[in-house]
């Protein structure tokens, strides 16, 4: 409104005065709006519009030199129309960098088609209407011409600017009209000038001086404080617009010439000569520009931008080629899959620059090292592909694959720095191991992970057994994942016991996870996928929210409370705050924060010193104890045991089991036991599993111990039914065998058989031996299943023959279970005849009555011949279930007590020349004289008391 009111003023005032005042006006907005707006916006923002408001400058010198003149525009004057034009410029090169910032490459594209359209149109009028009339004058004749020429490219770049998206700040339109009103104020004013060197009746400078304050509006308009919206994708083919618009411009001058013929206008060499030069050298050049244009955006699309490697896209097609070529020829190639390893810790540490520079010298230092037909790649981040041609087969594949590991045995210098790097390499053979792109590169990149997970530095060429550990880790993890979900997995309690009096003062909660058609899945297996994806976070809480709450309900069954320990992954001091992690399970549970154990690993200590030393003293400031697991097989340095704020160690297994060996592991127990005293520590032994074995930690004076000595990690009702004096101690010498165990509970394979399948699942396990086929995909269908079917429900069955024979076998076993009663079938027959009901239906049938005795609880100090019961089967005995499992007959007298060892029950040892264990029904075979409880559950696969939740023992 100030603008237009200074307008009205003006035109009753002097020409001078006017462009003085609104020129003041004008620029004082235009500072304005730059200021204003430019502190929300970005830098390119304010560059861009600073150069345009430049250009206004320009425009308002020139008016308001003209107007001191005395010049209007009816007599043109050099110096204000050079300045006129020198604002133009500017603002074009303003457009210009606003178009490349909305999308780079389109700023040129729009500005060569704007000069050939202004170029055709101006040498079309220069020819057909000027010369004609006024003659050939171009002192006189260009200079008027070029302004309104100049502001018809800006009205193009305008429109281009606009037409990007279909949506755009007003400003955009303000600034459209302001040029608008420029272009109708010269134009007209250089009609005027050329034609009849009159005056206007309608006055332009009013006209040029809104077109100025309209330009000033779009700067200061509050439109520009908004984000911009984004330009969407479109193809890199011209218009047709965009066709005719160069057709048109090169017909131009034939086109002029022919006019000139038919209207018998005199033709003017010099102009002919200007346009045929002028005209086709434009339109060339633009051709040009586009040409390099798209051969530039060709390249970007193949290369990676900051090696100028290729990349993905050209890669691919250059395998897919070679392939084709493979299969004529029958020669092979080898894909090679280079990942740089610990490579995330440059960045981190020196920054991305570094990195950078880094990743161009590694790339330099491989293609010295490649032969000329070979082709290297850029994958992303610090991923390299490298493809071989003509391969004679895996040998020469390693090879070339040591080859390259030899490229990183020297340091590269980056920036003055000596960086050491060194990398995992995968290798996969065409056509051996794929005939397709897709698999190739699958099996190279696992090919990669393996090398990673050997230790890294290292090659390793694919072999088929790769491809199926991958299949099975992702249908474990996918399982595992659902088992979480679905509230599938249960958490088991370990006894802990003080050493000088047997008397048990807590437990350790360990998760474990009984699959609904696989069984037990150990720990070792199931945990570390747990640590390397997310799900590690949600199991630890669940864990401990879980133990917390099981804890309170066990406070009615005890005089004194029990202690409740739970581990800490190392990853959860990664991916989450501990400390508010623990205080909401606290805050939800109401569990007493003294009795809450927290377990961390040597692992944590040192490769997160400052982060677990601080939420270690937060979580002791809140009453809770910590305690280092599973001691001795990390790195072990006693200068962070006293730096570390923690309440007791807990002693690996491993070095428990050899206390009785000859091994030399109990000297170092006990010095590990006196220097914790000495630092004020309690002391746990874990994985104690013979007298012998408890003895010695007890006369060292170890003040807690746990393992299968004296109970192995229980159920919660199972721990009830102990704290409630229902159960005494069992130990692990009754459980029954692992074969038997998951046959037992409707497994599809014995546990020996899962256990070996299972060992390939860690990403540096091997198989322990070679599973059959058939054995593993079975596991990878019943991991894949998203609900099992629970144990003793029928199958259903599709087919009319099916169910026939489900009714026959129905038949059968009523029959077999009156025979049984009868006496007439063995009890090996009747055993066989259950099992393959069981195998058939998936009805969980019991053998018929009268097969054996019923299985009984032995209790300390019981006679001979009493049966134990094995730990699996406590549960099923409480619920009445008539499921019998194999029973394992103590000729000793089930749990007995040592008299020198205060009343402490343990494992019996087998009498001399005894030599077996009777088994009833073909159970667990024998146990050698003088073997431990360790020996007879091998196949187990227990992990032992592990660092994290679950991998107990």
């Amino acid at each position: 409104m100030l603008l237009a009111g200074a307008i009205r003023l003006a035109m009753g005032v002097d020409p001078a005065l006017a462009a003085g005042l609104v020129g003041g006006l004008v620029l004082v907005a235009t500072v304005y709006g730059l200021w204003t707006n430019g502190r929300v916006q970005l830098r390119s923002w304010l560059v861009s519009w600073g150069v345009i408001a430049a250009g206004l400058l320009g425009v308002v010198g020139g008016a308001v030199l003209a107007a001191l003149a005395h010049t209007p525009h009816a007599t043109q004057s050099v110096g204000p129309e050079a300045l006129t034009i020198g604002g133009d410029v500017l603002a074009m090169a303003g457009l210009c960098l606003l178009i490349h910032r909305r999308m780079p490459g389109r700023s040129s594209e729009a500005l060569t088609t704007a000069v050939v359209a202004v170029v055709a149109v101006w040498f079309a009028l220069l020819t057909l209407v000027v010369v004609p009339a006024h003659g050939w004058h171009p002192g006189v004749q260009i200079l008027p011409m070029a302004s309104p020429a100049c502001d018809f490219v800006l009205l193009w770049l305008t429109g281009t600017l606009m037409s990007m998206t279909e949506k755009h700040p007003a400003g955009y339109r303000y600034l459209l009209l302001g040029f608008a009103c420029l272009f109708v104020s010269h134009a007209v004013g250089a009609a005027l000038y050329i034609g009849v060197h009159g005056t206007s009746p309608v006055p332009l400078d009013a006209v040029a001086l809104w077109g100025a304050c309209l330009w000033a509006c779009a700067v200061l308009h509050p439109s520009q404080r908004a984000a911009l919206e984004p330009v969407p994708i479109r193809t890199a083919r011209p218009s047709w617009a965009h066709v005719a618009l160069l057709m048109a411009a090169t017909f131009v001058v034939p086109g002029v010439l022919g006019v000139q013929l038919l209207l018998g206008i005199p033709l003017k060499p010099a102009t002919l000569v200007l346009g045929s030069a002028l005209l086709p050298a434009l339109v060339t050049m633009h051709l040009l520009h586009q040409v390099f244009a798209r051969s530039a955006a060709e390249y970007r699309a193949q290369h990676d931008a900051l090696t100028g490697v290729c990349n993905r896209v050209l890669f691919n097609d250059r395998l897919a080629l070679s392939l084709i070529e493979s299969a004529r020829t029958g020669r092979g190639l080898a894909l090679m899959f280079i990942d740089l390893d610990r490579f995330k810790s440059i960045n981190d540490s020196l920054g991305h620059a570094i990195g950078n520079h880094l990743l161009q010298a590694v790339v330099s230092r491989l293609q010295a090292a490649l032969r000329p037909r070979d082709t290297l790649a850029r994958m992303g981040g610090d991923e390299f592909t490298i493809l071989f041609d003509e391969i004679e087969g895996k040998e020469q594949a390693a090879n070339l694959a040591e080859r390259m590991l030899q490229v990183f045995s020297e340091p590269f210098s980056v920036s003055g720095r000596l960086l050491p790097v060194q990398a995992s390499i995968g290798v996969a053979v065409a056509p051996g191991d794929g005939q397709d792109v897709d698999t190739l590169f699958k099996h190279a990149d696992t090919a990669m992970y393996q090398a990673k997970a050997a230790g890294r530095n290292t090659y390793v060429v694919y072999d088929t057994t790769m491809s199926v550990k991958a299949r099975l880790r992702f249908a474990l993890e996918s399982s595992l994942r659902s088992a979480l979900e679905q509230g599938r997995l249960t958490v088991h309690y370990q006894p802990k016991l003080a050493a000088a009096d047997g008397t048990m003062v807590g437990v350790e909660a360990l998760a474990r996870w009984q699959h609904p058609r696989l069984g037990m899945i150990p720990p070792w297996a199931f945990i570390p996928l747990a640590e390397e994806t997310s799900l590690i976070a949600s199991l630890g809480e669940w864990v401990l929210e879980t133990a917390c709450l099981q804890a309170k309900q066990w406070e009615r069954w005890t005089s004194a409370p029990l202690s409740v320990a739970v581990n800490l992954s190392p990853r959860q001091f990664v991916r989450q705050s501990v400390v508010r992690m623990v205080e909401d399970v606290l805050e939800r549970t109401q569990f007493d924060p003294r009795l809450l154990e927290l377990e961390v690993t040597e692992s944590v200590l040192m490769e997160h010193m400052d982060e677990a030393a601080a939420s270690l003293s937060e979580l002791r400031a809140m009453g809770i104890r910590c305690a280092i697991d599973d001691f001795g097989t990390g790195y072990s340095a006693l200068t962070y045991l006293t730096e570390i704020p923690v309440d007791a160690i807990k002693i690996d297994p491993s070095f428990v089991r050899r206390i009785d060996s000859e091994s030399g592991a109990a000297p170092i127990v006990g010095a590990v036991i006196e220097l914790a005293h000495t630092l004020k520590l309690a002391v746990v032994a874990e994985g104690v599993e013979t007298d012998a074995q408890f003895q010695f930690l007890r006369s060292h004076g170890c003040d807690y111990v746990q393992g299968y000595r004296f109970s192995p990690a229980l159920a919660a009702d199972d721990l009830e039914a102990l704290l409630r004096g229902d159960l005494p101690f069992i130990t692990e010498a009754g459980s029954i065998a692992p074969g038997e165990l998951n046959a037992a509970s409707g497994s599809l394979l014995p546990a020996g058989r899962l256990t070996s399948i299972l060992s390939g699942v860690p990403t540096n396990g091997a198989w322990m031996s070679n599973p059959e086929s058939g054995d593993v995909e079975a596991v990878i269908a019943a991991l894949q299943l998203e609900e099992g079917v629970p144990l003793g429900v029928v199958r259903p069955f599709g087919l009319t023959s099916a169910r026939m024979a489900v009714g026959t076998l129905a038949g059968l076993a009523s029959l077999t279970g009156g025979l049984s009663v009868a006496g007439v079938l063995p009890k090996a027959t009747q055993s066989i005849a259950a099992q393959i009901l069981n195998q058939a239906t998936g009805l969980g049938l019991a053998p018929a009555a009268g097969l054996g005795p019923t299985p009984t609880l032995a209790a300390p100090g019981s006679g001979r011949g009493r049966s134990i019961a094995s730990v699996g089967s406590l549960e099923s005995l409480r619920a009445g279930s008539n499921d019998v499992l194999p029973q394992m007959s103590d000729p000793v007298g089930g749990v007995l007590t040592d008299p020198a060892s205060s009343g402490i029950p343990f494992v019996p040892s087998v009498p001399e020349g005894s030599g077996t264990i009777d088994v009833q029904e073909g159970g667990v075979g024998s146990l050698g004289q003088g073997e431990s409880v360790a020996a007879l559950n091998s196949g187990i696969g227990s992990a032992g008391e592990g660092s994290n939740p679950g991998n107990g023992g």
